[in-house]
């Protein structure tokens, strides 16, 4: 093999490795995630996980006792609702950049990835390699 090829080999492996390291990076943030989102007047706050799921809520004050219980049902399930959406945007945010170029988390369901399926340990078992060995 020759040395320019023998260095573009040993460029790509590092370039591979530190996408790889950036993804696991990347999905250890996404674990520690949360979102909470508070109706107006502090009525009820909702806080969830990377995935939409919720993890708490709260009633910070008394302003819940004065509501009917349809008046009050509507504004969890409506904060509940905009803590999600703000999970669903920051996680957007958080992995558009490691998109490959042409391809969007946008529209799509975040927080999924299967990133040793994507990059995984040995490079040639993945599909950035495959095209290479059956030529």
């Amino acid at each position: 093999m020759s040395s320019s090829l023998q260095d573009q080999l040993e460029q790509t492996l590092a370039e591979y490795r530190q996408k790889r390291a950036d993804l696991r990076e990347m999905q250890a943030k996404m674990a520690e995630m949360s979102s909470t989102a508070t109706a107006p007047r502090n009525v009820v706050s909702a806080t969830v996980d990377t995935h939409g799921q919720i993890t708490g809520v709260a009633f910070p004050t008394n302003a819940y006792k004065n509501m009917a219980p349809a008046e009050l049902a509507a504004v969890v399930r409506d904060t509940v609702r905009k803590a999600q959406t703000m999970a669903r945007e920051e996680l957007v945010e958080l992995m558009e950049p490691m998109m490959p170029p042409g391809m969007s988390m946008r529209g799509k369901e975040p927080g999924k990835l299967d990133i040793d399926r994507m990059f995984p340990e040995n490079p040639e078992d993945g599909v950035f390699f495959r095209g290479l060995n059956e030529g």
